[in-house]
């Protein structure tokens, strides 16, 4: 009987890969999954592909479907059972990024944030825009890199140089001046650790909503893709907006050169035929 490796030495094994923690986390909890649904029995092909139809089932998405077996193949190579891994499912790459947040909203945000006194949220929205950078990268903003107007990020296993306008340097230099935060992570918790990508995403969300922007147009890529459409069609430099994203591959970011979703359907509705 084909058997599985103890999760703690597998814990072990993802942090000594240096796995982001987020990523360790999901491969952890998948592979307790896996197990639970095995039960006393023998790991096969047959039963993984069982366990894959499984998966299915859940309604999610393509994407976190292939994830979630991406995880499961994992902790099956290391437990010596690459014979038993399954394939992911394949996704049409998409010619369109969707629930863009426009400009016009973002400025409503903003003009929100300020009114009803959230300034952190105002700061944290500009430099979300004015970066692209990812939520989970706020907590690269410090104190100490205001001066240089430039700061090194590390992330899922690749190093980028990330840049700050003069503009949004001074501005972030005032807000800290104003909140006595004169070390350290600018954006903050409820504690001195950094702000968490989910407490942004629950604040972002209540906002929209109480102006009436849906709230799936502030997930938490949508600054993102805000400031590379708004890049694109300022500049038109592919390569160039593909290294601050820090894109291993410009088709990564050559989705920013497409129209949107909405921009193809007002342009169909323009044909007048």
């Amino acid at each position: 009987m084909k058997k599985t490796k103890d999760i703690k030495s597998y814990e072990e094994y993802l942090f000594q890969r240096e796995l982001s923690k987020g990523t360790r986390e999901i491969y952890i909890r998948q592979a307790r999954e896996l197990l639970i649904f095995l039960g006393d029995k023998a790991i096969t092909k047959r039963i993984m592909i069982v366990y894959k139809e499984h998966l299915a089932k859940k309604n999610i998405a393509v994407s976190t479907l292939n994830l979630y077996i991406v995880a499961v193949n994992s902790y099956l190579k290391y437990s010596g059972l690459k014979e038993c891994v399954i394939k992911t499912k394949k996704v049409q790459r998409r010619k369109s990024v969707e629930n863009v947040i426009s400009v016009e909203e973002y400025n409503m945000l903003l003009d929100y944030a300020k009114e009803s006194g959230r300034e952190k949220y105002y700061y944290i929205m500009k430099t979300l825009a004015l970066t692209g950078i990812r939520i989970g990268e706020l907590k690269f903003f410090t104190v100490e890199i205001l001066d240089k107007e430039m700061f090194t990020v590390t992330n899922k296993g690749k190093i980028r140089e990330v840049y700050l306008s003069e503009e949004l340097a001074g501005e972030l230099r005032s807000y800290c001046k104003r909140s006595k935060i004169e070390s350290g992570v600018i954006f903050r918790g409820n504690t001195t650790g950094h702000i968490s990508r989910t407490g942004v995403y629950k604040m972002l969300t209540g906002m929209a909503e109480h102006i009436g922007i849906p709230k799936e147009k502030v997930h938490p890529q949508s600054f993102r893709h805000l400031f590379a459409i708004t890049y694109m069609n300022r500049y038109g430099n592919l390569s160039e907006l593909s290294d601050i994203l820090g894109h291993s591959s410009l088709e990564t970011t050559r989705i920013y050169t497409a129209t949107t979703v909405q921009e193809k359907r007002q342009r169909l509705s323009g044909l007048g035929l």
